[in-house]
């Protein structure tokens, strides 16, 4: 988006996602002389996620709300092809956006912050030393030379190896599509071994204009495009769409559970790169934009005081793991628990939540962007723990 005036800044940033994308501009915004290098050409493409978030998190964080393309306050859960559960309730917000526009947006803030961002930038090299950071970049004869680095790369951990932070414990594939669909009422997630063990299936209907569209996607453990392309003609068999219209799903690993360490002497991690992915849902948006935050606010204070060892940073790994880390403990748990139960123990549950208080309960508790308080309602509810008991016992 710009080129270089100088090799030589206060930080690089490595990836233009959300979570780099707010470092960037809070770095920037604080008289910082900032660098993002973005391996694609253009922002935001391609587009990688299913773009939720909650709406909580556009004031919260003052994110673009022009590139929001739907509400939800209504979501039905089955097992497979069974009668729906719909929760609804006008507490619980989720906003659909654009995601190549919202990364877009989130660029044009940095840049208007005086931080410079260059595309098609991809970094073949990444050296720390005493005298700073050292980037190469493909066709670069120099690197780009910085006193600290944001890794933001997102699930590519050749820099985490290298520096060694590690890489998550565990990965689950995703699969996922963005078309024009029949329009569909709310939000539909499909559970069961058969679409998406160890995870679930979607269909997230959203306008582009006048035109209905949906976005269909799964994670699961294993088999993601075979498992992706049965459940995607199914809901389209449903709606009376034309499967053979469904175009080639785009394919991603997704991290489970943070990275040993998100510091290293002059490096912090954020977002996906630290494995900060919800282990309930896979949702990784707003866990990258806090990240980023907490990054931009310890990095701010490091290279004013010019005290950039990994010492000096751990205070970033000890403000997320305060805030953002009960929840990913919670939410690892309570997937562990999730995985383990039976088709037969899912189907029971579905029955539960439709007689015996769960909605009501989970319309008081849940929060789209923390799971934690509804995990820990749901684990106490008599009968949904004797529901997962029985069919983890048989």
């Amino acid at each position: 988006m710009t080129g270089f005036s100088s090799s030589h800044y206060d930080a690089v940033v490595i990836g233009a996602g959300p979570g780099g994308l707010m470092a960037a501009a809070d770095l920037a915004v604080r008289g910082h002389r900032v660098v993002v290098l973005e391996e694609h050409a253009v922002v935001g493409r391609p587009v990688h996620c299913t773009g939720v978030l909650g709406f909580d998190a556009f004031a919260e964080l003052d994110l673009p709300k022009d590139t929001i393309l739907a509400l939800s306050t209504a979501a039905a859960f089955r097992h497979e092809d069974g009668e729906p559960v719909v929760v609804d309730t006008d507490r619980i917000i989720a906003a659909v956006v654009d995601r190549a526009s919202f990364d877009g947006r989130l660029a044009e803030r940095a840049l208007a912050h005086g931080a410079e961002i260059r595309t098609d930038a991809r970094v073949n090299g990444l050296t720390v030393d005493a005298d700073g950071v050292h980037v190469q970049v493909r066709g670069d004869d120099l690197p780009v030379r910085a006193r600290v680095c944001v890794l933001a790369c997102g699930a590519n951990y050749r820099f985490n190896r290298e520096l060694g932070l590690g890489v998550p414990r565990a990965f689950v594939q995703t699969a996922q599509v963005e078309m024009p669909f029949a329009r569909l009422p709310r939000i539909d997630v499909r559970l069961g071994r058969s679409v998406a063990p160890g995870g679930f299936a979607w269909a997230v209907p959203f306008d582009r204009g006048d035109v209905p569209h949906v976005r269909l996607g799964l994670f699961c453990d294993t088999e993601a495009p075979r498992r992706f392309r049965a459940f995607a003609s199914g809901v389209a068999a449903e709606a009376g769409v034309d499967p053979a219209a469904i175009p080639g799903a785009r394919l991603k690993m997704l991290p489970l559970g943070p990275v040993r360490r998100t510091v290293g002497d002059r490096v912090v991690a954020v977002g996906d790169a630290a494995g900060m992915v919800k282990p309930t849902t896979g949702g990784g948006i707003y866990y990258s934009l806090l990240s980023g935050r907490l990054a931009a606010d310890v990095l701010a204070d490091a290279l004013s005081r010019n005290a950039l060892g990994a010492r000096d940073l751990r205070v970033y790994e000890d403000r997320w793991r305060a805030s953002i880390g009960p929840d990913i403990r919670a939410g690892l748990a309570f997937r562990a628990l999730a995985t383990r139960i039976s088709d037969r123990g899912i189907r029971t549950l579905v029955e539960v939540a439709r007689v015996d208080g769960i909605v009501p309960l989970l319309k008081q508790h849940a929060d789209f962007n923390w799971h934690r308080r509804a995990a820990l309602a749901l684990l106490r509810h008599p009968a949904f723990r004797r529901a997962v008991i029985s069919s983890l016992w048989s």
